[in-house]
């Protein structure tokens, strides 16, 4: 796109104004993606060199302590007993003694079979199982939870060797080192933090990246209804599933025409998505910004009584409000279609398919039912940003002879999509993952006859990839294949975030906003 001058944007119309920002940012888009992927390799380096820094304290405790120092990579905390710290010795010698035994006894066993998930199947008499196997979901599962044992426990050796080497500097300087007593009066005092998130880390890792970590590796395997465990093992299968999603192709030939349709499907459906999170998220914006626009002028009567129906519709759930209203356009028997043929606007109570016919007509109607659930809260969020805007700026536009639409230009706009730029982009991603509206209102299906015969088993034509997902994990039992859509999902939302953000005014003017 060719650059303009700033005399010829000036002399343009606000209408050619705004299209030219529009076309920009589309234009520069490739670059500044290109941009963001160049900044990748720094941003390693920089997380590089703070690992070597770990690894370069490390070795100069190894090259400059004593035998204590140096014992304590064998033993841990033999530089705290030496030093007389016998608490934090204690805990040093109580967790390696704990890791070793959980090494031997359980997280060894599941590691060692990790390269080929198994090969024992499960021997049975009849009905009863005489000799259990291997269990490919337990390996993937546990050797994950001993690989993040492993690593922790890597960090806490390298705690033990620095604190010894601190000890032994410290001692040669001050002769005392810090006692156990001085270790609780530091956890309560400055390093306070540490004991506060300490339990809520661990449960992020536990209940969090463990999971995501088995998830991101089930996307490698073959794991589905065909390789269910018990009974069953699965395998790994290298990028074969990324492959089928993303080209349609598959390894051999009996698989090539159910590739091909969960290749045309992932694309059909990754488009669907990604127009309704632009069409939910724009309308329900500038709906709920003009909505918030009239309540709030200075004319309009009853201002509680119309934000206290907002707040209303916001307090009931959203799960009740899809049910009702799903129920409301059911084509067979739903009260819209019953008064419609009460007064002889439809031949037959089931003439209109609000969302379950036509694909168009039940993506329209989705959008529209996501407007009346949608809006209450854009303007609630509009509102108060308007009951904060300075009087004082409206007052200085009006002696300067600015009109109603130069203030909303130039005051109203710019301070509400200054504020609601995060928002903006925390919606967005509510829209790409929103479960609910599309699962309780279509189930992700309409019956479009040889459109729907063109998808993958278990995919609709109103789903979302979320929606797939669950279909895909929950009827279907391709866990392999809906790890790989998962990963998908989070790197799509990850880019668009990262990438918008970044470009915001909030984050890139943040000190404008005083």
């Amino acid at each position: 796109m060719r650059q303009i001058s700033s005399l010829e944007y000036l002399s343009m119309s606000k209408v050619t104004r705004a299209w030219y920002k529009f076309c920009s940012f589309f234009a520069n888009l490739p670059r500044i993606i290109g941009r963001w992927f160049r900044s990748i390799p720094g941003k390693f380096a920089v997380f590089g060199r703070k690992i070597g820094n770990w690894f370069r304290d490390v070795g100069d405790a190894f090259r400059f302590g004593d035998w204590k120092t140096r014992l304590s990579a064998l033993i841990w905390g033999t530089g705290n007993f030496a030093h007389r710290q016998i608490g934090r010795g204690l805990l040093f010698l109580v967790y390696e003694i704990a890791f070793v035994l959980f090494m031997i006894f359980f997280g060894g066993g599941y590691l060692a079979k990790l390269g080929t998930l198994g090969d024992t199947l499960p021997e049975y008499m009849g009905s009863v199982i005489i000799s259990k196997g291997d269990n490919s979901f337990d390996i993937l599962l546990y050797s994950m939870l001993t690989i993040v044992v492993i690593l922790f426990s890597v960090v806490v050796m390298f705690l033990s060797i620095k604190d010894a080497y601190n000890n032994q500097l410290g001692y040669s300087i001050a002769k005392r080192a810090a006692t156990a007593k001085d270790d609780v009066g530091q956890l309560l005092n400055h390093k306070f933090h540490l004991t506060i998130l300490a339990f809520p880390s661990l449960t992020l890792v536990v209940f969090t990246i463990v999971p995501l970590m088995f998830m991101i590796l089930v996307a490698f395997t073959n794991y589905n209804r065909n390789n269910l465990p018990p009974a069953n093992l699965f395998t790994w299968v290298g990028l074969d599933n990324f492959r089928t999603i993303l080209t349609g192709q598959a390894m051999n030939a009996t698989d090539a025409q159910s590739a091909a349709k969960f290749g045309r499907t992932f694309w059909y459906i990754l488009g669907w998505t990604m127009e309704w999170a632009i069409l939910a998220t724009v309308t329900n914006l500038f709906i709920g910004m003009i909505v918030a626009l009239i309540i709030n002028k200075k004319s309009i009567r009853f201002k509680k009584f119309w934000r206290t129906c907002l707040v209303t519709v916001v307090a009931v759930p959203q799960f009740i409000s899809l049910l009702l209203v799903s129920k409301m356009f059911k084509s067979d028997g739903g009260i819209i279609n019953s008064m419609l043929f009460k007064i002889g606007l439809i031949p037959t109570y089931d003439s209109v398919k609000w969302l379950d016919g036509a694909t168009s007509m039940a993506k329209a109607m989705v959008v529209i039912i996501n407007i009346w659930v949608g809006v209450p809260h854009t303007v609630l969020t509009c509102t108060g940003i308007l009951m904060n805007i300075p009087d004082d700026l409206y007052e200085a536009a009006k002696i300067d002879g600015a009109n109603p639409v130069k203030m909303f230009s130039k005051i109203t706009l710019p301070y509400m999509m200054f504020v609601l730029g995060p928002s903006l982009i925390t919606s967005f991603v509510g829209n790409i993952n929103n479960f609910n509206l599309i699962f309780l209102l279509t189930g992700g299906s309409t019956i479009t006859g040889a459109s729907q015969m063109d998808l993958a088993v278990g995919a609709g034509d109103v789903d979302l990839l979320i929606t797939w997902l669950y279909k895909l994990t929950v009827n279907e039992t391709r866990y392999d294949v809906a790890s790989v859509i998962g990963i998908l999902i989070f790197i799509v939302v990850a880019f668009f975030s990262l990438v918008v953000y970044s470009r915001i005014g909030s984050v890139k003017n943040e000190e404008d906003f005083q």
